[in-house]
Formats: C-alpha cells, sequence, structure tokens
C-alpha cells in the first residue's frame, strides 16, 4: 500500500497487485493512530470474500470469489474493537458480463490496483459486541 496524498485528515492510498485491502486498510489506522474513518475506493479484484448477515442464525452466509471483477464501490468505516482498529466495508462488484454481486466485505484481494479515500476523524468510534445480534457495532 502506497500512500499518494496525505491533506490534513484526507488521505489518498493506493493498493497494488496481490495486496489485501481490508488486512492493509487495518494495519495503517493503526500504524496512523486513526480511530475513527471512513472511506471508498475503487479498483480491481481477482479474490474476495463476501457475506450476507442472516438474522435468524445470527451469523454471516459467506461465499468466496476467484474471477476478474470491477470494485464498482467500496465503503464503510474504521473503528475500535477491543483495542485494536477493525474495517467494516461493503462492496459492489462487476464480472466480464456486466454482472453484479455485492455484500459485506471480509477479504478483497487486488488484481491491478485500488485507489482508496480515506478521512480520518477526531476522537474516536468504538464497536462492541452485541448478543441480540452476535454483531459488533458502533457504540
Amino acid at each position: 500500500m502506497k500512500v499518494i496524498l496525505q491533506d490534513g485528515p484526507r488521505h489518498m492510498l493506493r493498493f497494488d497487485k496481490g495486496e489485501e485491502v481490508i488486512a492493509g486498510l487495518q494495519d495503517y489506522l493503526a500504524k496512523s493512530n486513526i480511530k475513527a474513518a471512513q472511506f471508498w475506493g475503487i479498483g480491481s479484484t481477482n479474490s474476495f470474500e463476501l457475506g450476507y448477515f442472516n438474522g435468524t442464525l445470527k451469523d454471516y452466509r459467506k461465499k468466496p470469489f476467484f474471477d476478474e471483477r470491477e470494485i464498482l464501490t467500496f465503503t464503510g468505516n474504521g473503528a475500535m474493537l477491543d483495542g485494536k482498529p477493525v474495517v467494516h466495508a461493503h462492496g459492489s462488484f462487476s464480472d466480464f458480463d456486466f454482472q453484479l454481486v455485492g455484500g459485506h466485505v471480509f477479504s478483497l484481494k487486488v488484481s491491478a490496483t485500488c485507489e482508496i479515500f480515506l478521512i480520518a476523524m477526531e476522537g474516536e468510534a468504538d464497536r462492541k459486541n452485541n448478543p441480540d445480534f452476535n454483531l459488533n457495532l458502533l457504540t
């Protein structure tokens, strides 16, 4: 991951081929001491895992994808969970036939590039497990 530009709280980041975006963002938040952020991005991927939350089961149905896709939307936030940065992201991805898939993004590996625009917020946003849903919700 390369920092292209930092202008106050605004960060422009570039992830390159083979890099994992979710883990990279969490690492960047930790190294930059950012405890609350919002982000969005675009790019390309060849490996990602999506999830759909099942409220009855209180768990995600996960599905991996291993083909070339455009990252049409990748958006989310960064907060703290148990003293460590955590990323919550959703995305939509198109294939060679212009068909879309989307959902909660658990992992995202770059095939060519992924450009992320991140805004750091002042203060700290925290997440805590809500047992009613078994989700780490913002508190």
